[in-house]
């Protein structure tokens, strides 16, 4: 589930703070959000006495809150009858002493590995220590996940900073037994150690989280906006684990407040953009390239994509089902969704389309189910990538299988042969490459025969029985699948009469010696 929780961490006074928590999933369903406060871990005397608000669907706000009520853990939780529950956690921290939870950074380590956490001390206001501490946990194991504290020996830990360390079975791993390889997730992104999809930090979109969102945008789709002028600025967002929480790309800073600088980009400006090639660094999204390159650091050259062996001219027939196919090379290799096949008129056709990659070109077979007289004309093949587009436009001519349009005529008949004549016109498009005479007797209901022969010559049928009568039509074909037409027209052609066969009979001889 697309939960996404979000907090004022610049808000300058209780009055002024918020929490919200946002479900950005596009499923019809309706699923209740609640934010809560755990009271277990670390204990307030007073209840938390803030307010919860449901502005729209989907999302729900925690306002209103009173002296130390906005100090601690929070949970963004699923409100369903059926578990699984989703469940995103935030940490607030106390504002004067320590830093806030965001800069006391948990690492994500399976176990055996020594994950430590790092926090940037601040000791009141009149004092600063540039290297942070490092707390080691030995052997981490599954157990040692959870929430710590950091406070300085005699200070209350409500003034410390409040933390979290996530363990996770294998880094770069994921499924029941970690035997499956995480995708490279770009831009601070994080593979989901359950389902193996890349969680994007706030400000990217994509299955490698490869897009950057308009700058205040966020949302696994980017569809989510920060409001209007913000930026995101002052913001602290926190995703499902094995995320946790950060700024939104291009801020960094205690309360989030600070825009990236020194070729720093992404969430917490932890990401350096290193562009070559004449790359510009946004501190939103990382490198800009200019026109010729591309990649994560302007490293990748482009080539024009280019369409190969095409034709001019394409011929098909009527009610068939030709597949086109349209080959592009380039760099990048044109995808499956660079490559479009469309008329040039104002139709829109939806053809069916089978992708082929072979090394160095790209190959998308598109199928126009039963073509039509509609379908004749001008077509286009298009590729667009970011290296440039290329188009091939070729003529689609559609033809009319031939059909006869006179009856088979009798030439000759004998008791056992019709000498029959095929056709005398046909209407519909030539050449003609096949001529098939059919023929069953009238009287009872045998499957047709038939024999190859000329259109232009006698054609002979054979072995026929006497006196009896046939149907006989004429079935012609042009070249090209679905090139075959209908049957003409019948003629009844009747067989002759059996022949007479004489007999040798014997008289009585005199033999005369």
């Amino acid at each position: 589930m697309d939960l996404t929780m979000i907090s004022t961490a610049e808000a300058t006074s209780v009055n002024s703070f918020s929490i919200s928590c946002i479900n950005g999933d596009r499923k019809p369903a309706q699923i209740d959000l609640d934010i809560k406060k755990d009271n277990k871990i670390l204990i307030i005397p007073k209840k938390p006495n803030f307010k919860l608000h449901r502005p729209r669907s989907k999302e729900v706000v925690a306002t209103d809150f009173r002296e130390l009520d906005n100090i601690g853990i929070f949970y963004c939780e699923t409100v369903q009858e059926v578990a699984p529950l989703d469940k995103v956690t935030m940490i607030n921290n106390f504002g004067r002493g320590m830093s806030r939870g965001q800069e006391c950074r948990q690492l994500h380590t399976p176990p055996v590995l020594t994950p430590y956490l790092t926090c940037n001390l601040i000791i009141r206001r009149d004092f600063y220590t540039d290297d942070p501490p490092f707390f080691f946990v030995e052997n981490a194991a599954y157990a040692n996940q959870g929430i710590y504290s950091a406070s300085y020996v005699g200070d209350s830990p409500l003034q410390g900073a409040w933390m979290r360390l996530i363990v996770r079975g294998m880094l770069n791993r994921w499924g029941p037994y970690c035997d499956m390889d995480c995708p490279e997730c770009l831009n601070g992104g994080m593979c989901h150690d359950t389902d193996g999809d890349c969680i994007c930090p706030p400000g990217f979109m994509g299955t490698r989280c490869e897009t950057a969102c308009r700058e205040g945008m966020f949302g696994r789709n980017c569809q989510e906006s920060c409001g209007l002028g913000l930026d995101c600025k002052g913001l602290r967002f926190c995703l499902p684990d094995p995320y946790g929480c950060s700024c939104a790309s291009g801020w960094f800073g205690r309360h989030c407040e600070m825009p990236c600088h020194n070729d720093m980009y992404g969430p917490d400006c932890r990401l350096s953009c290193k562009c070559q090639n004449g790359g510009v660094c946004n501190r939103f999204s990382g490198c800009q390239c200019p026109t010729g390159w591309r990649g994560q650091h302007c490293e990748k050259s482009d080539r024009a994509p280019q369409i190969l062996e095409m034709g001019s001219s394409l011929e098909w027939n009527l009610n068939s089902s030709p597949k086109i196919l349209c080959s592009a090379t380039g760099n990048p290799l044109p995808s499956h969704t660079s490559i479009e096949l469309r008329k040039l008129d104002s139709t829109v056709l939806k053809v069916g389309r089978q992708e082929i990659v072979i090394i160095s070109r790209h190959t998308a077979q598109f199928e126009i189910p039963c073509l039509s007289a509609e379908h004749a004309g001008l077509w286009e093949c298009r590729v667009s990538t970011n290296g440039g587009q290329d188009s091939r436009k070729f003529n689609l001519t559609v033809k009319e299988p031939p059909v006869p349009t006179t009856r088979p005529k009798l030439l000759e008949k004998r008791s056992k042969q019709l000498v029959v004549l095929a056709m005398d016109s046909y209407r519909g498009d030539g050449p003609i490459i096949s001529t098939k005479l059919l023929y069953k007797p009238m009287a009872n209901g045998d499957s047709w025969s038939s024999i190859i022969g000329d259109d232009r010559e006698p054609i002979t049928l054979m072995n026929l029985k006497p006196s009896t009568r046939y149907h006989v039509r004429v079935q012609l074909t042009r070249p090209g699948e679905g090139g075959e037409g209908a049957p003409g027209p019948e003629a009844m052609l009747e067989t002759d009469c059996p022949e007479n066969i004489l007999r040798p009979w014997a008289r009585d001889l005199e033999v005369v010696f």
